[in-house]
């Protein structure tokens, strides 16, 4: 609202006018009025502090007080001052009061980006080979009609969970596709069937003419999809992924994904790895209109531009995300102007079209790789169906029959067949032709897969995948750790006199650098992404030191923006890069919580075991530091909930070096735990970097015979130190260091055959006492050597509360030496 200001006259109170209306309203008066009281007066007027002191300057007769982002401007004429009707437009920044006819200068500024709609000439259409457009029509029939045959099979109880149909879009599918180029990746959204299926049909069958028989691939192709979607083992994931988890590694198509904006990130690291590469590919990232105000959405388009990587955001404006439509949820009416903010070019293309949306896939596609980076088209289209259901959006009441009515004149199901017969491409019989070889198609996938029993429709029980299916794709098979230059740190002290003849002493954090710069030398897929890890002589705690020297163009300066650049890391993972992301601390993994445990925890075994996932992400536990409540997470029983993880956490420089490797190597994601406290801790290293410690070996630090202490990461250097004290009090402890931290892999095989000599167990932990991972330790023991056990599991662990930065109250919030001691002696009382 714009605010009026009056200094009234002499004969009557001050008044103050905040109205949007004119300003005849405002009643003149006049009064003489001090500097002081002026200045007071506009305080209260316009918020503005007194204690910020405005000042006033007269400049011929002017008097002006410039406030922050607030301008005033006042017209003093012999002591007194007046109001004019000059002042009546509201300024784009801040609160602008004129009084005196004054107003601000506004410059307009040049805008990066392009907005415009793209409408092909009839000469471009023309452009188009016929064959190219005969085989989108095909398409365009095969996918309504295995759609609406789908529902079907829904609406009879044959498809277990939902099916979002893309009736109504397949004219935006089949453009795309026939734009690009079978390399080029894809990654779809939870309503993708029309994208699956023309994307494997280019790739498998690029070179198909409809108007010939049918190759039997084309059924192959349809009944697996089908199948898919059905759940059976027959399908592109077995049957894990269903409808919304649709992917298939061979044809490029990188997968339907069920988070509105899940796949996103993950497609602009595929297009990364493209342009790392200079390999002459894009990547198309399809989204809804929900989806564009996901704020990952807006990260990656950021980076996207920022590196010119290649990637086409296709957003499908079907005017509604479930019932609640564009209108209701964005603030601008023209979604494509969304990409403008991140200086995109944006086109606004007719959706229903597939010449239209061919030639601007073809034209931004070539821009792309030309060096002008991402492209952001939104292709206006229309969802026939409800969300997932077969019946009409009216039949829920967000919108209504003639709106629907509306569209279906633009229906590309008959505008495109109609546009063909009447340029002469295809005639009747043609059309007709192409009409039953679809029908015959999908039918017959029906048929493979629904058999008739009485009246019913039934599934097969031998087409579901078998129980001992289960678990296969949760993790890989491990092959890859086969034959790896495993050692063994020799010395179980803790002094490492041992190794100082055939190696060197190096600090914790050293060794970090120095490890993935050997990574990186012997293996050109590496590589680093993270806040400030080229910044800073070697990041913000030097874990990174050198490596931007070394290997320019591989270690990456992202914005602050972790779910974006972690979703990113798993398209280059699945590219075949080997990214190591570094989250600078434990409690910003949170932000990026997606794309760490929806995506990339998930992503081999929902596609069926396709991808393999070589990512490391490295964060930094900074509890003892006085980071405070929001950066002293530890992460380990987080992440162990996620079975697809591997967690490692090395408590000297030694076991970095061989688990970095380990993880190096590894084909699944794997978390490193370090800790803050131990990066100045030295160690005796071999000189040899290339060692590996196997996953899931635990390591007995202290041999002892009265009780076993079992922890991880820098609360172990507090239990030897207890174990030390007790010595003198005859207890001897043995100590346990697990390394290994993931629940699939724990070595409760070494903490067994402790628990034989020692019969009592003590487990030691920095994160939270409840829900820390101790407690699913002591529940595994338990079960499996309760006879082993001469008295009750004790536990520590951080107390159950945010940390404080007060150094007194965060002493207290965690296990000290003296807390283990103390326990140690009461367990054996």
């Amino acid at each position: 609202m714009f605010m009026r200001v009056v200094f009234p006259q002499p004969e009557g109170p001050m008044k103050l006018t905040n109205s949007p209306l004119s300003m005849e309203k405002v009643k003149r008066e006049r009064i003489s009025v001090s500097p002081k009281e002026k200045e007071r007066f506009l305080a209260r007027t316009t918020g503005i502090p007194l204690q910020y002191s405005a000042r006033w300057h007269s400049v011929k007769g002017q008097v002006r007080m410039y406030k922050a982002r607030k301008f005033l401007a006042v017209s003093e004429r012999k002591g007194s001052c007046g109001i004019d009707k000059g002042c009546t437009k509201r300024q784009e920044y801040g609160t602008s009061i004129s009084i005196g006819g004054i107003m601000p200068k506004k410059e307009p500024l040049p805008l990066q980006g392009k907005l415009f709609r793209f409408v092909p000439t009839e000469k471009d259409v023309r452009s188009l080979p016929q064959k190219k457009r005969i085989r989108m029509l095909f398409e365009l029939l095969l996918i309504r009609e295995f759609e609406t045959r789908l529902l079907e099979l829904k609406d009879a109880g044959l498809v277990h969970g939902p099916v979002h149909s893309s009736i109504g879009q397949e004219g935006a599918a089949v453009g795309v596709m026939s734009a690009l180029d079978p390399r080029d990746a894809v990654a779809s959204t939870h309503r993708g069937h029309h994208h699956f299926l023309a994307k494997a049909l280019g790739y498998y069958l690029p070179d198909y003419d409809p108007e010939t028989a049918p190759p039997p691939d084309l059924n192959r192709i349809v009944e697996r999809t089908l199948a898919e979607i059905m759940g059976l083992s027959q399908g592109f994931c077995r049957g894990r992924g269903g409808s919304m988890h649709l992917g298939d590694k061979g044809s490029y198509c990188y997968g339907t994904n069920a988070i509105v904006a899940g796949g996103v990130p993950m497609a602009t690291g595929l297009g990364w790895a493209f342009a790392l590469d200079h390999a002459p590919q894009v990547a198309v990232s399809f989204l809804g209109d929900g989806a564009v105000h996901q704020g990952v959405v807006h990260e990656v388009m950021n980076m996207a531009k920022l590196w010119k990587i290649p990637v086409l955001y296709f957003i499908e404006n079907n005017l509604y995300a479930v019932a609640t439509s564009v209108n209701e949820a964005s603030a601008v009416s023209r979604l494509a102007q969304i990409g403008m903010g991140y200086g995109l070019s944006s086109l606004v293309i007719d959706g229903m079209d597939p010449d239209t949306v061919s030639l601007a896939v073809q034209f931004a596609r070539k821009e792309a790789l030309q060096g002008e980076g991402p492209f952001w088209i939104e292709a206006e289209t229309y969802r026939y169906r409800h969300h997932a259901q077969s019946l009409p959006g009216s039949a829920f009441g967000y919108r209504d029959k003639e709106e629907e009515l509306k569209w279906q004149e633009r229906d590309p199901y008959r505008t495109y067949p109609a546009k063909l017969l009447k340029e002469g491409i295809l005639g009747e019989e043609g059309l007709a032709r192409l009409k039953t070889i679809v029908s015959q198609v999908v039918q017959g996938a029906v048929d493979k897969l629904v058999r008739k029993e009485g009246t019913s429709f039934v599934v097969g029980e031998e087409l579901y995948p078998k129980a001992e299916e289960l678990e296969i794709g949760v993790r890989s098979d491990g092959k890859e750790l086969e034959g790896l230059p495993y050692r063994e740190d020799p010395v179980v002290e803790s002094d490492g006199s041992t190794l100082a003849s055939i190696g060197e002493k190096k600090t914790y954090v050293d060794v970090i650098s120095e490890v993935i710069g050997r990574r990186m030398e012997t293996d050109p897929r590496g590589i680093v992404i993270g806040e400030e890890v080229g910044h800073l002589k070697g990041g913000a705690y030097m874990a990174t030191k050198g490596l931007s020297k070394r290997f320019p163009g591989r270690v990456i300066d992202t914005p602050i923006s972790e779910a974006g650049f972690t979703g990113m890391s798993l398209g280059l993972a699945l590219s075949g890069k080997r990214p190591v992301v570094e989250i600078m601390f434990p409690d910003f993994a949170l932000v990026a919580a997606d794309q760490l445990f929806n995506q990339i925890r998930k992503c081999r075994f929902m596609y069926g075991n396709q991808h393999d996932v070589p990512l490391i992400v490295r964060t930094r536990v900074s509890i003892g530091t006085g980071y405070g409540a929001q950066h002293s997470m530890e992460p380990a029983s987080l992440f162990a909930l996620f079975e697809g993880w591997r967690i490692v956490a090395p408590s000297t420089p030694f076991d970095y070096i061989g688990l970095f490797n380990t993880s190096y190597h590894s084909l699944d994601p794997v978390l490193i735990i370090e800790h803050q406290a131990l990066y100045p801790m030295e160690g005796w290293v071999p000189k040899d970097r290339d060692y590996c410690i196997p996953f899931g070996k635990a390591l007995i630090r202290r041999k002892g015979k009265d009780i076993t202490v079992v922890s991880y990461s820098r609360m172990v250097h507090r239990a030897l130190e207890a174990a030390e004290l007790l010595k003198q009090k005859g207890i001897e402890a043995e100590v346990i260091d697990l390394r290994t931290l993931d629940l699939l892999s724990l070595d409760y095989q070494t903490i067994g055959q402790s628990l034989k000599k020692t019969g009592r167990l003590l487990i030691v932990e920095e994160g939270h006492l409840y829900g820390g991972l101790g407690g699913h330790i002591a529940d595994e023991v338990q079960r499996r050597f309760f006879d082993a056990l001469d008295g009750e599991i004790l536990r520590l662990g951080g107390k159950n509360i945010p940390m404080p930065v007060s150094k007194a109250l965060e002493v207290l919030s965690i296990p000290d030496v003296e807390d283990i001691v103390r326990e140690i002696q009461r367990s054996l009382e």
